[in-house]
C-alpha cells in the first residue's frame, strides 16, 4: 500500500528503477525538533548510545595521542571525522529504526546494518574514500602555498596550540579552513540523505541516492546550511575536548540525522 504523502511543499523524484520518492521543504525550526527527538532516542536506548559515544570518544583521543605533535596530520584527520560522520552513524540510524517501530534496540544488529545493502554501502564508502584521499593530498599543497617549513615543528609542551599561535600556523589555518569548508559542504550535500535512504530502501542505487541527497540539500539551502554548521560545530566540540563530548554528541547527531531524513524524504512504497 502506498504511504500517504504530506501536503507540504514537495518535490517528486523517480529512481532508475521507477521508484517514486518525494522530498519535502522544511524550515530551520525543525532542527530543534530533530535534536529533541535525538535526545529522546538516547533516553530510550542508553546502552547502545553509550557504546557508540564511547567508541567515538576513544577513537578521537587515540588519534590525538598519536598525532598530537604532527599538526598537518591532526587537522587532516579532524576533517576526515567530519566528512565520515554520516557513514560512522549508520549503526545509530539502525537503532532509531528499531525505536520507531517500537522494537527493543538491537546493538549487535545495528553494527552490521549495512549488510542489508552491502554493495551500495561499499560504493558509497569508496566515493567518500576518494574524496578524502584527494583532500589528504591537498593539505600538503596548502602548506607549500604558505611556504613555511615550520608547519611540522611544534613545541611539545604547547602541543597543537603552539602551532596555531605561530604566524605560519595561523596563515595555514586560514587556507585550510576555507578548503575544508568547501570539501565538507560537498560531502554533506551528497550524504545528508544517502545512508538513511540506503538503509530505508535497498532498491535505490547509491548514485541515485547521492543525486537525490544533493537535490534535497539545494531545495532546503538555508535549513541544510544551518544543520551542517551545527553538526560541524558539535563535532568540533567533540574534537577539542579530546573526545569527551563525543560521548553525547555522536549519538545525538546520529539519531537527529535519522529524524531529519524522515522529515525530508518520503518513499512511495
Amino acid at each position: 500500500m502506498a504511504q500517504v504523502i504530506s501536503t507540504q511543499n514537495t518535490h517528486h523524484h523517480y529512481t532508475e528503477s521507477g521508484e517514486h520518492i518525494v522530498s519535502k521543504d522544511v524550515g530551520v525550526a525543525r532542527i530543534g525538533t530533530w535534536l529533541k527527538q535525538g535526545w529522546m532516542d538516547i533516553a530510550h536506548a542508553p546502552l547502545a548510545s553509550l557504546f557508540y559515544g564511547v567508541l567515538m570518544a576513544f577513537t578521537v583521543y587515540a588519534v590525538h595521542a598519536v598525532f598530537k605533535n604532527e599538526p598537518l596530520m591532526l587537522f587532516n584527520l579532524s576533517t576526515f571525522f567530519i566528512m565520515l560522520t554520516p557513514f560512522l552513524a549508520t549503526g545509530l540510524y539502525a537503532i532509531s529504526i528499531n525505536l520507531s517501530k517500537g522494537q527493543k534496540p538491537d546493538l549487535s544488529h545495528s553494527m552490521f546494518a549495512w549488510r542489508k545493502n552491502t554493495t551500495e554501502f561499499a560504493l558509497f564508502a569508496l566515493v567518500l574514500g576518494i574524496v578524502i584521499a584527494i583532500w589528504g593530498r591537498i593539505t600538503p599543497l596548502i602548506a607549500a602555498i604558505v611556504k613555511s617549513n615550520s608547519l611540522l615543528i611544534v613545541n611539545p609542551d604547547m602541543g597543537v596550540m603552539g602551532f596555531i599561535a605561530s604566524d605560519s600556523g595561523m596563515t595555514f589555518m586560514v587556507y585550510f579552513l576555507i578548503g575544508a569548508a568547501f570539501v565538507s559542504a560537498f560531502v554533506f550535500a551528497i550524504s545528508v540523505v544517502t545512508i538513511p535512504l540506503l538503509l530505508r530502501d535497498n532498491k535505490v542505487g547509491v548514485i541515485s541516492a547521492m543525486v537525490l541527497s544533493f537535490k534535497v540539500a539545494m531545495e532546503n539551502k538555508l535549513t541544510m546550511a544551518v544543520w551542517a554548521v551545527l553538526i560541524a560545530s558539535l563535532i568540533t566540540l567533540g574534537l577539542v575536548t579530546l573526545g569527551l563530548a563525543m560521548i553525547v554528541v555522536m549519538p545525538l547527531l546520529g539519531y537527529a540525522s535519522w529524524h531529519a531524513f524522515n522529515d525530508l524524504i518520503e518513499v512511495d512504497d
